[in-house]
Order: C-alpha cells, then structure tokens, then sequence
C-alpha cells in the first residue's frame, strides 16, 4: 500500500517524509480512527483514505518527526474517522429503522436498557479530564490492554495501569452521582 500513496507523491523529498510518516504513525493513526469507529475495517478505511489526503499535501509537512506533524496526522485521521461514523451512523439509522419493524417488545426493552447503561459509562468517561478520559476510553470502550495504550500515548505502562485504577475511581464517583440526582 505504502507504493500506491508514494505514487501520488511527486518530489523525492516528499516521498522520503512520507515513508517516515507512514512507517511511524501508522499505528496510532489505525488506533486512533479505532476509537472513533469501533470496528478495525472501518479504521483501515479512515487510515487509508487521510494517507491519500497527507500524500496530495505533503509541502505542508516540513519535519515528519515533530510533534506538530503528530498533532497534525492524527488530527487529520481523527476528522476523517468523524466524517466517516456520521455516514455510517446515517446508513445504520435506515437499517436499524427497518428491523425495528420485527424485534419483540421484550427483546427492545433489553436492547434499549444494555445501549442506555453503555451510554451513561461513555458520556461519564468523556466527561473525565483528559488524562484520564483517554486512558479509560482505550481500555473500557475500545478493550485495549494497558501495555498497548501506553505504546499509543507515549506513556510508561505502569502509569497507564495507575490511571487506568485511579480513573476507575473517578468513574465510580461520577455515575454514583448520576444515580442519585
């Protein structure tokens, strides 16, 4: 896949940023559209298609290995992943629509009480400060381990599984008072 987005490079500078690029943030950029979409082939998808966006604008990338071109590449593969969710979100509202026609009163019910409780752990998470939110969000929501999270953002291991208990702590706290408001 690599020779496919070189191919769309012109200047052989920009084709060696490039590779540095690609061969360093590709998999935070696949974790990254993962926490957004929840499914690795729809990830693979948003990787892709912000690898096609960074090729055509490779001039705006002067150091590949700096903290802004990170910044900038996730960023870029986040928005995309967005973009994508939202069209999905848009084709499964229509799907959902026509098989709600079929399921059972009951089985709704359940349906509805499971998304409910789900909701209310992921709107808490995010409502953590970022320190925290990030970890929990990779490790309840996406299932990650701590050794992978840490890899992701750059943290030692042992201070992801702290924040992941500390985090816990505070999730705790916020839906014990979401309970009795």
């Amino acid at each position: 896949m690599l020779m496919f987005y070189m191919s769309l490079i012109d200047n052989d500078d920009d084709r060696t940023k490039f590779e540095i690029l690609y061969n360093k943030y590709r998999k935070r950029m696949v974790y990254t559209a993962y926490s957004v979409l929840g499914n690795n082939e729809d990830a693979e998808d948003a990787v892709h298609d912000t690898f096609i966006k960074i090729a055509r604008n490779m001039r705006s990338i002067q150091d590949p290995d700096s903290d802004e071109t990170l910044s900038y590449v996730l960023k870029a593969v986040k928005n995309t992943a967005i973009n994508l969710s939202k069209k999905n979100a848009t084709r499964s509202k229509h799907m959902q629509s026509q098989d709600m026609e079929n399921i059972s009163d009951s089985a709704f019910l359940d349906k509805l009480r499971i998304q409910e409780n789900y909701d209310e752990v992921v709107k808490a998470i995010r409502g953590l400060n970022d320190t925290y939110k990030d970890v929990l969000f990779y490790y309840f929501v996406e299932g990650m381990k701590a050794k992978d999270i840490a890899d992701l953002l750059g943290r030692n291991k042992a201070t992801v599984q702290q924040q992941i208990i500390r985090g816990k702590k505070k999730l705790l706290e916020i839906l014990k008072n979401d309970l009795r408001d």
